[in-house]
């Protein structure tokens, strides 16, 4: 027996030395190596469609990504109070307890331009066979050099200047990259779409399978918006106006590629990707729900996947969570169907506050608050009263949509009266499963023109300023009074971007460039409480001031940027942000 396995070993070992060398240099069969993927085109595509899932968007879970209202003063979220109290009450630190909801943005923009820059560095291996594939490797390349200019625009709008990092490191590197100036992060985000612009399809190219692809419009949207950061209060405190001559001129070119159109549908954009007025949006399409990744390695939240954002934001009484409750002062700015706010304050007793009517909002009966108002209030916010899915909201005490506890789901029950509406694909119910199909709208050109519009006011053209702004206003589907170049007209931009884009991730945005975040998002919660009488079906309103876990708001300066990452501190010399 001996004797038999020894043999056989011996012509085991006479065989394999008999054989090529590279008998043992086998490819696995069940993975891709990295050589194989930058010689193959289809490979190099889907290399690039991953790179889609890594943009963040406005319907994750929690607080992270895009979805920001809960930190200002449109909304409170009801269920993440006890995580963001530290930032909606003034007491941020660089720490993963404090910043666990956002500072995991920070890691993952970094490790997904990390993969970008992967693309860039081996790119040049393929060879094309045909002009159809060199013009794909192109539009490939620019896609692909949006999404790194897009997490660095998104980068230096939450921390400042961070470091420019445009090549993968190797052993030999040296780790201890600087952070770039705000203005020098700024120059590379528009040089590199300046330069990719031209290579992208515009939106009546990007069809069939096509459909999703980043284009020019995205691209050039982008590019306002890093313009407008920059040449905001925030970055330019001593307003030069250059640069606001090249907001306007970025905005009109995206105007001349005649590709978008103001939509008559204000209610569904945000359920229709075809849209003529949607620029840039994400599908969700045979996803379900997400994937929330607790990183044990950094402690932050980090988001992955599809959404529940029907789930999330429906009202109880049909098996949501109603989570983000508008705010009651936030509701109080849309107009009457005069043009007038209604309510410009409260005052008395916090427990029961009375409500400072405007004598101008004609039309305004505060027995009955939500009729007459402009049609972007019933579109966008969740209130009392107002039809949904073939019934009328329950928001009373002791209604279907309460906190009642003899309604079902009453533990998730709104806290202040209200509900976000935009964007929530009504057809939803629970019995169909939590995943949402929707897309999410990252840009459309209502914003644009209303960046226009603020432009234009800064370059002292109020006429053009004011256009923009009734274009807005009057277009079908919510047809309010025009505005006049008289009073302050800024604040009249201000206040006409805060409604149209509410709910929609740029409030965050907008009122730190403008530095009103410090007066704004430092405003206590005013919550209405509805009580019905039985007999008649009669409504009466108290309103009060919400203390609840995080009622009361504070927003001192260093907030306006976020403290980069304790970890990335201690193991580099980055500078921290002033004030952390």
């Amino acid at each position: 027996m001996k004797m038999t396995r020894l043999i056989g070993l011996l012509f085991i070992a006479f065989v394999l030395n008999s054989c090529n060398d590279d008998i043992l240099d086998l490819k696995p069969l069940d993975a891709i190596s990295e050589e194989d993927v930058w010689v193959d085109l289809n490979l190099i595509e889907l290399y690039v469609n991953d790179r889609y899932n890594e943009l963040p968007h406005g319907y994750t879970q929690w607080a992270g990504g895009l979805r920001m209202t809960g930190i200002t003063d449109e909304s409170y979220h009801m269920h993440e109070a006890r995580f963001l109290d530290k930032y909606t009450q003034g007491g941020l630190t660089s720490g993963s307890l404090n910043m666990y909801y956002f500072n995991g943005f920070w890691l993952d923009a970094f490790e997904a331009i990390r993969n970008q820059n992967i693309f860039l560095e081996n790119i040049g291996n393929y060879n094309p066979t045909s002009a159809e594939e060199e013009q794909r490797i192109t539009q490939l390349t620019a896609e692909i050099r949006f999404m790194r200019a897009y997490f660095y625009n998104e980068l230096i709008s939450r921390y400042g200047g961070v470091p420019l990092i445009t090549e993968t490191f190797n052993i030999n590197s040296n780790f201890d990259v600087p952070r770039s100036s705000f203005d020098d992060c700024t120059a590379f985000v528009i040089s590199e779409l300046d330069e990719i612009i031209p290579h992208l399809p515009n939106r009546d190219e990007a069809v069939g399978t096509d459909f999703g692809r980043l284009t020019k419009g995205a691209a050039m949207g982008l590019k306002i918006r890093s313009l407008m950061m920059h040449a905001s209060p925030l970055f330019n405190p001593n307003n030069d106006t250059t640069r606001w001559q090249l907001v306007a001129e970025a905005c009109e070119d995206l105007f001349a590629l005649n590709q978008y159109n103001l939509s008559s549908d204000y209610r569904n954009i945000f359920l229709n990707p075809y849209d003529s007025e949607v620029i840039m949006f994400k599908q969700f399409l045979n996803q379900f729900g997400f994937e929330l990744v607790d990183e044990l390695s950094d402690f932050y939240y980090h988001y992955r996947g599809g959404h529940n954002i029907n789930e999330w934001r429906f009202p109880n009484g049909d098996g949501g969570w109603i989570s983000e409750n508008p705010r009651q002062e936030f509701v109080d700015q849309y107009e009457t169907l005069s043009g007038h706010i209604p309510v410009l304050g409260y005052e008395g007793n916090p427990d029961n506050l009375q409500p400072i009517i405007n004598p101008n909002a004609l039309g305004f009966n505060p027995q009955n608050p939500y009729v007459n108002r402009d049609p972007r209030l019933r579109y966008s916010v969740l209130h009392d009263n107002t039809p949904f899915k073939g019934r009328n909201l329950e928001m009373w005490d002791g209604g279907r949509d309460s906190r009642d506890p003899d309604v079902d789901f009453w533990w998730n029950g709104h806290v202040l009266g209200y509900g976000i509406r935009k964007g929530l694909d009504e057809s939803w119910n629970l019995n169909d499963g939590v995943s949402g199909q929707q897309p999410y709208v990252y840009m459309r050109l209502s914003e644009f023109y209303l960046t226009y519009a603020e432009a234009q006011y800064h370059l002292g053209n109020n006429a053009t300023a004011v256009e923009y702004v009734n274009y807005i206003r009057q277009r079908p589907g919510v047809n309010m009074p025009i505005i006049s170049a008289s009073g302050d007209l800024l604040d009249k931009i201000k206040h006409e971007r805060t409604i149209e884009l509410a709910f929609e991730g740029n409030r965050w945005y907008d009122a730190r460039r403008w530095r009103d975040a410090e007066t704004d998002f430092a405003k206590d919660i005013v919550a209405v409480d509805i009580e019905k009488n039985p007999a008649n079906g009669n409504r009466t309103y108290r309103y009060y001031l919400f203390e609840g876990e995080t009622g009361l708001r504070n927003f001192p300066d260093n907030h306006y940027l976020w403290p980069i990452p304790i970890e990335e501190i201690l193991k580099s010399n980055l500078e921290q942000n002033p004030g952390y």
